[in-house]
């Protein structure tokens, strides 16, 4: 009995320790955090919105237990954001008597990008758990802004009139800085041999909003679940150590 188990556990080593190449898809939902320069004329609501990625990875045994990973990623960030300003106060001879006057915009935020992740791992039976960092490169980046008040100005001159409007805004190409770098955290089900089911979470370090003299700062984070499949391995003798 000891010596099946002894030989159950060389074998789970060895099919996690070989390198590997292969092809990973994953869904899940992506936010672009945005830090406020001044909150006390707006209210920021940031929504995780799906997304995912796909590509190819690259698994490097550098010891039994240990492994180095690099991939080549088509990585889709989605983010909604509500800013909410208060610009006054109507009062009216309706019961509520005073009405704040909002103008409300709701940003869809959508980027491409070209993404290359390394990171370290260990592998613990048939999980490996790493983390590492992530460079992505900007392909594309769009944005839909729906702009809502609440009022209208009065052109008479005598203040505002109370008549909701919405106007939207298409932008075919958002501006913001084309690089974004973070880390990673992940962790890996290896199935079988070839295929396995990865977790992974990223959060972006620096400040993709474009203009550095103003003190917002807008940070990308992705949290994802999908499948791997390795079409190409090698185990190492050393992995069965």
């Amino acid at each position: 009995m000891k010596k099946l188990l002894a030989l159950f556990l060389i074998f789970n080593v060895a099919i996690i320790a070989q390198s590997s190449f292969g092809i990973k898809i994953n869904g899940g939902v992506s936010n672009i955090s945005d830090k406020l320069y001044d909150s006390y004329l707006e209210k920021h609501t940031n929504y995780f919105k799906p997304s995912g990625q796909v590509g190819f990875f690259y698994n490097l045994p550098i010891r039994t237990h240990e492994i180095f990973g690099v991939e080549l990623l088509f990585t889709q960030i989605e983010s909604k954001e509500q800013i909410v300003d208060t610009f006054g106060t109507a009062y009216t001879n309706y019961p509520n008597g005073a009405i704040p006057l909002l103008s409300t915009y709701i940003i869809s935020k959508h980027i491409s990008y070209l993404s290359l992740p390394v990171h370290y791992g260990i592998n613990v039976k048939k999980f490996t758990f790493n983390v590492g960092m992530q460079f992505s490169v900007r392909l594309l980046s769009s944005a839909q802004e729906v702009i809502q008040d609440s009022y209208t100005n009065n052109a008479s001159g005598y203040g505002f009139v109370l008549i909701p409007s919405t106007t939207t805004y298409n932008y075919k190409r958002w501006i913001i800085k084309d690089v974004d770098v973070g880390e990673t955290v992940g962790i890996i089900y290896h199935i079988t041999n070839k295929f396995a089911i990865e977790g992974k979470y990223y959060y972006g370090f620096n400040n993709i909003y474009p203009n550095s003299r103003r003190t917002t700062q807008w940070r990308t984070q992705q949290m994802t679940l999908g499948l791997r499949y390795a079409f190409l391995t090698t185990k190492k003798k050393e992995a069965t150590k």
